[in-house]
């Protein structure tokens, strides 16, 4: 049994790096993003690292040792990274509003994000995907407000920025 935990912790551990890696790339190029939620991630590594702390008992060779060393400094970094980011999103941001296209497919969430005294307010718009993947599409610093209006279906101008969703356009300051 160790040696199940030994390994699937290990493995679990990898697909999470790479998922948390992916999902950084995500929200810095503003494409779709696949990976859970913070908070559905964060509670996934914990359980990873417990089952890493009980792949210890496999002791059968060094290389399930360096594997289960691996596996609890890799699994409680990222736990620490995404509790961190878990308390980002609690305290950071604010939601202002939701808007739908006319024809209701398309959702988007608008946010206020306050990163504290050395950065400025901004907005944040986010789009809701299928199951929980999500598109950040806009995001306008020193701006407190979203003034949003629908041109039609898939076109929408935020702020007197026009975005053919269509398209895949985003605008970032």
């Amino acid at each position: 049994m160790e040696r199940k935990y030994n390994l699937g912790s290990f493995f679990l551990c990898l697909l999470f790096l790479v998922l948390t890696l992916y999902s950084l790339y995500a929200s810095r190029n503003q494409i779709w993003s696949v990976a859970p939620p913070v908070s559905i991630f964060w509670l996934l590594t914990g359980i990873t690292f417990v089952m890493g702390c009980l792949g210890f008992k496999d002791n059968r060779n060094r290389g399930a040792r360096w594997r289960s060393w691996l596996t609890v400094i890799i699994s409680f970094s990222l736990s620490a990274i995404l509790l961190l980011g878990v308390a980002v999103n609690i305290i950071t941001r604010e939601h202002i509003t939701s808007t739908q296209s006319p024809d209701s497919k398309i959702t988007i969430d608008f946010y206020t994000v306050n990163g504290g005294a050395a950065t400025s307010i901004s907005v944040l718009g986010i789009v809701d995907g299928p199951l929980w993947f999500k598109k950040n599409i806009y995001n306008d610093i020193n701006m407190h407000k979203a003034d949003v209006e629908w041109t039609n279906n898939h076109t929408v101008t935020i702020n007197n920025h026009t975005l053919d969703l269509n398209k895949g356009e985003t605008f970032s300051d």
